[in-house]
């Protein structure tokens, strides 16, 4: 299959028709003389069960929590009351070390069937052999035909590879508090500028209130890109999927540009002026906690928060607005993903991968994603259910209308420096934040880092 550049996904999409059915793995069984293909397939598809030997498929999970484990959970027990020689273990890791976990169960080579893989990991997973290709059991699924055009995209995102099945697409928005800023006389931001003033107005530290939720902990770097990339705008970009290079810059990255510096300006200021002091130490949890406790006015987060906020909040206490565009006039955000692989040491291929695509058949993933407010993968949800047209999540149509101004782009995680990467970039970003280097050091690192790795493996995008 050609590679196929990752398309931006727009909700229309998943308002599309098309046809459903249920998920079945392939196996390598062929057709015998004078047997039909379909009926090949047929007893093919019964094979993982046939032999009623007892199985146990391990699953382990990374974006972890106990509302989304329960929702599989259900799933897993659907699956095993119709296979019944059939267990489905899942191992939810605490979410701050779930990635690390993983990664050390995958070097192990064994105690996992399926991992969660996310667009931050595919590349070290594949590039080490750690996942299988799932290509010959897509191709013979029953349910390929309403995936939706980013979800093929995301299928082969990596070498042409189909190495994994994502369970839905993370987009964001800002999540704001209605009522406080009602008590302001605020009005909805817009900007970043106005988020930024708007939290200003809010923070009065005496009584515990800051303006915006801060990430400084794990993975904060992305929420610096963001506001690097609205500076800059899609313009300047050599890729939206190697958004730290510069159009036609031969390797030049970002980093170099004025706008860049005024954006990291940005950057700091919003934290030292609208943001608790201990947000430095902030990842999901902290900062979605900060929130929904009644700490911060501001957030910025994928739809999963959705739910979170309607259970812990009152309907007129907050609202789910577009991500703030910057002096580009754009809004520039990743397209975030997330799915299942299966590793390339199973000893339950065929079984393993029919369970993978049972869990991301149209009825399961739609009820997933529901329930963990994600952006689905087949282009029949809204037909199965209203919530992805209407109400909150009615906010990403809102925004798909105007894919000029709501734009993706992607860190270039399709380098096998970004690997190394990742575990150094936030310590710099917090040193930066606390003083230890300045703009300078901080965008010169940053720099050499990405002109080095393009060095060493050219162009990738």
């Amino acid at each position: 299959m050609k590679k196929r550049r990752l398309a931006a996904l727009t909700m229309a999409a998943v308002m599309l028709t098309g046809c459903g059915g249920g998920g079945t793995a392939e196996t390598t069984a062929a057709p015998a003389a004078g047997e039909t293909k379909a009926a090949a397939e047929t007893e093919a598809a019964a094979a993982p069960e046939a032999s009623g030997e007892a199985i146990t498929i391990t699953m382990v999970e990374s974006l972890t929590s106990p509302e989304r484990t329960a929702v599989i959970r259900e799933i897993a027990d659907k699956y095993q009351a119709d296979h019944p020689n059939v267990t489905i273990d899942i191992i939810s890791p605490p979410l701050e070390n779930a990635d690390a976990k993983i990664t050390q169960m995958l070097m192990n080579g064994s105690g996992a069937d399926i991992v969660e893989v996310r667009d931050s990991t595919i590349t070290q997973y594949a590039t080490n052999g750690w996942i299988a290709d799932l290509g010959k059991y897509i191709d013979a699924w029953d349910e390929k035909a309403t995936l939706t055009e980013s979800a093929n995209e995301v299928i082969y995102y990596y070498q042409d590879t189909a190495y994994m099945v994502p369970y839905g697409f993370y987009q964001r928005g800002l999540f704001y508090r209605t009522d406080w800023f009602e008590e302001k006389g605020l009005k909805q931001p817009e900007t970043w500028q106005e988020l930024y003033d708007s939290g200003v107005a809010v923070t009065d530290p005496a009584n515990s209130r800051y303006g915006y939720s801060f990430r400084g902990a794990t993975n904060g770097y992305q929420y610096a890109d963001t506001i690097y990339w609205s500076w800059i705008g899609m313009d300047k970009l050599a890729d939206p999927n190697a958004a730290y290079f510069l159009k036609d810059g031969n390797g030049a990255t970002i980093f170099t540009l004025p706008e860049a510096k005024e954006a990291l300006h940005f950057y700091k200021d919003l934290f030292k002026n609208a943001c608790p002091p201990d947000s430095i130490a902030w990842g999901f949890s902290e900062m979605v906690q900060g929130f929904v406790g009644g700490t911060t006015s501001m957030l910025i987060q994928d739809p999963e928060v959705i739910a979170t906020c309607s259970a812990d909040m009152q309907d007129d206490q907050w609202a789910l607005v577009p991500f703030p565009k910057g002096p580009s006039g754009q809004a520039v955000f990743p397209n975030g993903f997330a799915g299942w692989g299966m590793t390339s040491f199973t000893e339950h291929p065929d079984e393993t991968a029919d369970f993978l695509l049972y869990l991301s058949n149209s009825e399961n993933n739609t009820y997933f994603a529901k329930n963990y407010s994600t952006i689905p993968i087949h282009n029949n949800a809204a037909e199965k259910d209203t919530y992805f047209s209407e109400g909150r999540f009615a906010m990403y149509m809102d925004m798909a209308k105007e894919p000029d101004v709501y734009c993706h782009a992607a860190y270039p995680q399709m380098y096998e420096a970004f690997a190394t990467y990742k575990t150094e970039v936030d310590t710099m970003y917090q040193k930066y934040l606390t003083d230890e280097i300045t703009d300078d050091e901080l965008l010169t690192w940053l720099d050499e880092f990405w002109t080095k790795a393009y060095a060493d493996e050219g162009q990738k995008w």
